[in-house]
């Protein structure tokens, strides 16, 4: 029977290869949804300046999606930090003394750092957002603090996300 510790250690020796299956489900997985992701980040922030025009409570779809998108935004970061630490393991056979060599590799140094660093920094926008829509004692307040800390955190990952276009860095559409 495998056991929980030989699934994580899954790849870290070549005694437990990862399964190519199992990285590619992952993979399409995290690429799916982040689709959802999106859409409901983006009804979030929709909601939140509606709200902040209109001068209404902290309520409805801005709250409803701004807790939607926390919870998509916690495991789409569950499932990145699984491939981060594959990718990370058996495409790049990253170790702390090549970092200078990982650093010089344009593919390796995206996933590694550059899109790792901006998700996390998104995730950390979103958290803080929704942590201060909730603890914000008027609606005007809460609804700002939703619209503006989600706004960054949907620009960060616009920017983050490795589309088709992005050549060489680019993943499929799906």
């Amino acid at each position: 029977m495998v056991g929980f510790k030989t699934i994580l250690l899954n790849g870290a020796n070549e005694g437990l290869p990862i399964p190519e299956s199992m990285y590619t489900g992952l993979l399409h997985g995290h690429s799916g949804l982040r689709y959802l992701l999106l859409i409901a980040l983006i009804i979030a922030i929709v909601a939140a300046y509606r709200n902040v025009k209109s001068g209404g409570a902290y309520a409805g779809a801005a709250k409803l999606f701004g807790l939607i998108t926390m919870i998509l935004t916690d495991l789409q970061l569950l499932i990145g930090l699984v491939l981060w630490y594959v990718y990370m393991d058996t495409r790049t056979h990253f170790k702390i003394n090549q970092f200078k060599d990982v650093i010089s590799n344009n593919t390796a140094r995206y996933f590694l750092v550059e899109h790792f660093i901006m998700m996390l920094l998104a995730v950390l926008s979103i958290h803080l957002g929704y942590r201060m829509a909730k603890k914000s004692i008027t609606g005007a307040a809460a609804n700002k603090a939703q619209f503006r800390w989600y706004l960054i955190a949907l620009i960060l990952i616009l920017i983050a996300i490795p589309w088709p276009f992005y050549g060489n860095l680019g993943r499929g559409w799906f």
